[in-house]
């Protein structure tokens, strides 16, 4: 059984370590003991409750570094106070128990908190170089789960593409770098024309097949440095780091050549792209620079779709290279 789920009834302080978002692990540790503390009878067990009392107190104030070590330090503490070594060779159920667990416990994690430990217990405890084994345990690595979740957490589930909030981050990065080299970030904001008709002619489903198409298209015809991302519903958006608004421009146009070119799937129809382009101005900020482009795809659509426009709002000369 999964350690967090030992224990029904979490006392109060697991519940407000879980919303302060401490680890599973940690809470878990925690549960643990409050299903077995009970089981420790008299001084010793007035000990643990008092042991027991200091780990929310202190555990929320400690720096992530040290609560490896500070579980270390009370896992011993406890089995100290249990006489837990030798309850555990006796087979002592009332405190070897939870100096046993705290064993398992801190041995597993280690230096790295984020484990998933399971405890089975043996119920007739088994024998082994004259020790009486009381739990088989097993830990795994939660960060490789964590990584996936966080990586989730900055990907369009249907493209597999950056969204909203990876693509962003990007943007911050690329910013970073544009501070330190003075080199031009430019922004491309890009929209399927009429793709409500696919929707409607084929179905939902081949439409979201459409989506993931362009969507790979996009990437393909893009520099390993640049970023491209699902803005929402139909509309991409990419990032390209060094390049100026010339340069961005260029891009979007082999981006909408590209897209005109696919082929479709049969009573689709032709699939057109409409782009906005801008380049960011030092002393703004991305999103500036995205709502730049965005009124510059928005002319895109007035003027006829299928076409690429810069941004225009310093005067500039418009860039419109629409095949005829």
């Amino acid at each position: 059984m999964a350690l967090r789920r030992v224990g029904a009834q979490s006392p109060p302080w697991v519940t407000f370590l879980n919303f302060l978002g401490v680890s599973v692990a940690t809470v878990a540790l925690f549960e643990l003991v409050a299903a077995l503390g009970h089981r420790v009878p008299g001084k010793v067990g007035r000990t643990l409750e008092l042991l027991l009392f200091l780990v929310p107190v202190v555990l929320p104030f400690l720096p992530s570094a040290l609560i490896p070590f500070f579980l270390l330090v009370f896992g011993m503490l406890v089995a100290c106070n249990v006489r837990g070594f030798q309850a555990a060779a006796r087979g002592d159920r009332e405190s070897g128990t939870v100096a046993r667990a705290f064993v398992i416990l801190t041995a597993c994690l280690g230096a790295d908190v984020l484990k998933e430990l399971k405890l089975l217990p043996v119920p007739a405890g088994l024998p082994i170089l004259g020790f009486t084994v009381l739990f088989l345990a097993s830990a795994r690595s939660l960060n490789d789960r964590f990584d996936s979740e966080e990586r989730a957490s900055r990907t369009d589930p249907l493209t597999g593409i950056k969204n909203r909030r990876g693509f962003l981050e990007a943007c911050d990065e690329a910013l970073r770098r544009h501070r330190r080299s003075g080199q031009p970030v430019s922004i491309i904001l890009a929209d399927l024309d009429c793709f409500k008709r696919v929707n409607d002619a084929l179905g939902h489903a081949a439409g979201d097949g459409v989506l993931k198409q362009i969507a790979k298209q996009l990437v393909g015809s893009l520099r390993e440095q640049d970023t491209v991302g699902r803005w929402g519903g139909e509309e991409f958006v990419v990032l390209l780091p060094d390049t100026d608004l010339a340069g961005a421009f260029q891009v979007a146009e082999k981006l909408r050549q590209t897209v005109a070119n696919l082929g479709m799937p049969a009573g689709a129809g032709s699939l057109t792209l409409s782009l906005g382009v801008a380049q960011y101005r030092p002393g703004t900020d991305i999103e500036e620079t995205i709502a730049r482009a965005d009124r510059a795809l928005y002319r895109a659509k007035e003027e006829g779709r299928n076409r690429s426009l810069v941004d225009d709002s310093l005067a500039r000369p418009v860039l419109d290279l629409t095949d005829s």
